[in-house]
């Protein structure tokens, strides 16, 4: 590696790091009127923590994808783009968190319940924001940096995880219920919506980035459609098979009634690493 090469090491890893600040600075703000960021987190607030360690992971991987994604003939160009996508990939992460306090976990103030100290409620905001992250960089690499496809994808992907999350509180409405047992503050229940949520957005990715080549908006449109429902039963029939045979102790009900954090760890990250097989397998 040559002397210019670490020079433009070094202005990427500038940019990122002032679209960390201002991330940081734009969710104090929003914060602001329920706790002190800063403070709470210093104190051992690992709720808060979940919230921002979520977020500042979703932009790197979201800013990552215009790493990916093609190149201009000019340094000077290509600087600019990723500091436009930083500031996109920023946008997306706040609405993220909008999206999960009104719609995904509805009835829940999620600030005020991260200020009590609520984990659970920490992970899923984890969840949501990693898959934010994932939509932005499939969405940036697949149509090589398009702002316009970047915004629509991300509009389809948090509308799939609510379809997503209505479709498992249907699933599991005779039995309990997820979102008021991460109300309770249930860890499990928010470590396994979390996963859940993660596994979901890494085989939206793979439909994303195939469909980066399609010239069709129609087709493409259906693809992503199908690709969205079919991996909602993707998921759920996976997620009894790793029941079966990897969680052998104990079940899904069982994990969060009981609130096993343990199995209910291994059961997400089994999800996850399950979606990105099935991702580059399948999709």
């Amino acid at each position: 590696m040559n002397i210019e090469n670490y020079l433009n090491f070094l202005m990427y890893a500038l940019i990122y790091l002032v679209m960390a600040v201002v991330m940081k600075l734009i969710l104090n703000f929003r914060s602001i009127n329920h706790y002190a960021a800063d403070q709470v987190i210093a104190d051992g607030n690992l709720a808060v923590g979940l919230r921002r360690s979520g977020a500042q992971f979703g932009l790197a991987i979201a800013m990552v994808g215009v790493m990916a994604g093609a190149s201009s003939d000019s340094m000077a160009n290509d600087l600019l783009i990723t500091f436009a996508y930083g500031l996109l990939a920023i946008l997306f992460m706040v609405l993220s968190l909008t999206i999960t306090d009104r719609f995904v976990l509805r009835k829940i103030n999620n600030s005020e319940e991260l200020k009590k100290g609520n984990v659970s409620v920490g992970f899923v905001e984890f969840g949501t924001l990693i898959m934010t992250g994932i939509i932005a960089y499939a969405s940036i690499q697949g149509d090589d940096g398009g702002a316009v496809s970047s915004l629509v994808y991300f509009v389809a992907g948090q509308i799939s995880v609510l379809v997503l999350v209505m479709a498992y509180e249907r699933v599991f409405s005779n039995r309990l219920n997820v979102v008021e047992s991460i109300h309770a503050g249930n860890e499990s229940a928010g470590i396994y919506l979390a996963g859940k949520i993660i596994a979901y957005g890494l085989i939206l990715q793979s439909a994303i980035v195939s469909n980066g080549a399609v010239q069709s908006l129609q087709t493409s449109a259906i693809e992503f459609v199908v690709a969205a429902l079919s991996g909602i039963v993707i998921l759920y029939i996976f997620e009894i098979l790793i029941d079966k045979v990897i969680i052998t102790g104990t079940t899904v009900r069982d994990i969060i009634e009981k609130n096993q954090i343990v199995a209910a760890v291994q059961l997400s990250i089994a999800k996850v690493g399950m979606s990105m097989f099935l991702g580059m397998a399948i999709l």
